[in-house]
């Protein structure tokens, strides 16, 4: 009989936020599970379980809502970077860069506000008291 290494479990949620919102939220996780060179079937079973368990409890945990925004605001923006020395800052980007809060619409400050930091494909946004600063995600 072959021995199991590693097993893959995931799950997925979708629902619906409330009945006056037409989008459906959804939720998936995977987790990949090492098992120790020594193990017994018990073990394997307690391994599976926990998996299982840990997965549904973050599946029932509260999905935030984040509101609906144009995320190119965020990822097309012209940040800026530092001081140029001359009463000016430099060119920044999405990987490093910051603007002041009055320079994103309405929509994007509500989703930073509900969600801090906001992360976009490889990219976190994070609101302060008056700027916004973007990021690149440390992996």
């Amino acid at each position: 009989m072959a021995k199991v290494v590693e097993f893959h479990i995931g799950k997925g949620k979708t629902r619906r936020p409330s009945e006056d919102v037409e989008e459906w939220e959804r939720r998936h996780l995977e987790l990949t599970v090492k098992l120790p060179e020594q193990y017994s079937e018990e073990d394997y079973h307690v391994a599976l379980t926990r998996a299982e368990r840990f997965i549904d409890d973050w599946l029932q945990s509260e999905m935030p809502h984040v509101p609906q925004f144009n995320p190119e605001d965020l990822m097309k923006h012209p940040w800026k970077g530092k001081k140029d020395g001359k009463g000016g800052y430099l060119k920044g980007s999405t990987a490093w860069g910051w603007d002041f809060k009055d320079q994103f619409s309405e929509d994007t400050i509500r989703a930073l506000e509900k969600t801090s930091p906001l992360v976009i494909d490889d990219f976190e946004f994070t609101l302060g008291e008056t700027i916004v600063q973007a990021k690149k995600k440390k992996k």
